[in-house]
């Protein structure tokens, strides 16, 4: 109740700021507009070419379900492979909601945000193709949460739209990786605030890890978003339930909020799981509940400039303390309570770049 009284107080917050006015417009399921052409460069699957693409979403393929969609993987024309995520129920407006997010999200070309591969709305449920991510989530390589992946032989894993490995029981994310982690999900997110999309979504799992754990940040899952929203800024509220393991994500004045700051505040927390290797909220840890949220463990020792008390102690003593203290400070000024003080994430990435990533004696990024 405490974080719904919160919520329901940060509405005024919410109202008092100005922020993204001129974020992407998306379609309300009422909103009898014409069809947006679909863009060039993103095929439309046939039935037929996605049955055999998901073996006819057998369960051999099943990658994972969640509350909205199941993933199954997917092998396209030439070899792909691509995760294939289809609603699981589809309301009435889905078909003319989908052709215009589609008509959004093929028109993003960034290194460092997974790409839409193809989409189907013909064949009964809307299904919608992205990259597969070949090592998994950065929640699942910093927690040790990854499951066996789903198999012929396999049992299904969480929905995501990667491919799930158990990690080596000794791996760990060294230092430089987790510096190029952050520098690569603040660019993929810098990117699409410069495209005028808010993602409301930014956590580890929406950061996905590629060969040599490049990371991209997961598009906007369209299916989420049950009520779609028009010009989302921080002048407006939307009423929506957020899932306890998504709660330690937001500030919890903005529980009620949308915006690009949003996104900012999140991305802080994010960098705290980087820094600390702890999630966002964990309530087997000891200490008060508030202390159990890793905003509110970790803000006053980093202000106060003790980050070796924050450190990841899988790190051990590999990391360098002065630079871990600057990761520490950026994702302070992320996590600033009121929106207007937090920056963009066009200066975050480039506080990485100029204080935190490694390089060697020559300038270059090690």
């Amino acid at each position: 109740m405490g974080w719904m009284n919160a919520a329901l107080l940060g509405c005024v917050m919410c109202s008092s700021s100005k922020d993204d006015d001129d974020s992407v417009e998306i379609a309300r399921p009422g909103n009898r507009r014409r069809e947006v052409a679909i863009a060039a460069g993103v095929p439309e699957l046939t039935p037929r070419e996605l049955k055999e693409a998901t073996a006819k979403f057998s369960a051999s393929r099943l990658i994972g379900r969640g509350e909205h969609a199941e993933v199954f993987r997917a092998t396209l024309r030439g070899g792909r492979a691509a995760a294939a995520k289809r609603l699981i129920r589809a309301p009435p407006a889905a078909a003319g909601i989908l052709r215009e997010q589609v008509a959004a999200a093929s028109k993003l070309r960034h290194e460092n945000v997974v790409r839409l591969l193809g989409y189907s709305i013909t064949a009964g449920l809307p299904v919608l193709l992205y990259e597969l991510a070949d090592v998994g989530t950065l929640h699942d390589v910093l927690h040790g949460t990854r499951p066996p992946l789903a198999g012929p032989r396999g049992a299904p894993a969480p929905a995501s739209t990667s491919i799930r490995r158990p990690p080596p029981a000794t791996a760990t994310l060294g230092w430089e990786q987790r510096v190029r982690i952050a520098l690569d999900a603040a660019a993929g997110l810098a990117y699409l605030h410069a495209a005028a999309v808010t993602h409301r979504g930014v956590r580890s799992t929406s950061v996905l890890l590629f060969q040599g754990f490049r990371a991209k940040i997961a598009e906007h899952d369209v299916f989420k978003q049950k009520q779609q929203l028009a010009d989302q800024d921080l002048t407006q509220t939307v009423i929506r339930y957020v899932p306890d393991t998504e709660v330690g994500y937001y500030h919890p004045m903005e529980l009620m909020c949308s915006g690009r700051k949003m996104d900012v505040f999140s991305f802080g927390v994010v960098l705290l799981e980087l820094l600390t290797g702890r999630k966002p909220h964990d309530n087997t840890l000891p200490g008060t509940r508030v202390q159990q949220f890793l905003m509110f463990w970790a803000r006053p020792l980093l202000a106060q400039g003790r980050v070796e008390e924050c450190i990841d102690p899988k790190l051990g003593d590999q990391y360098p303390p002065a630079g871990a203290l600057k990761l520490g400070r950026i994702a302070l000024q992320c996590l600033q309570d009121h929106p207007a003080s937090r920056p963009s994430m066009d200066t975050v990435v480039r506080l990485i770049n100029r204080d935190v990533v490694v390089r060697d004696q020559r300038g270059a990024r090690v």
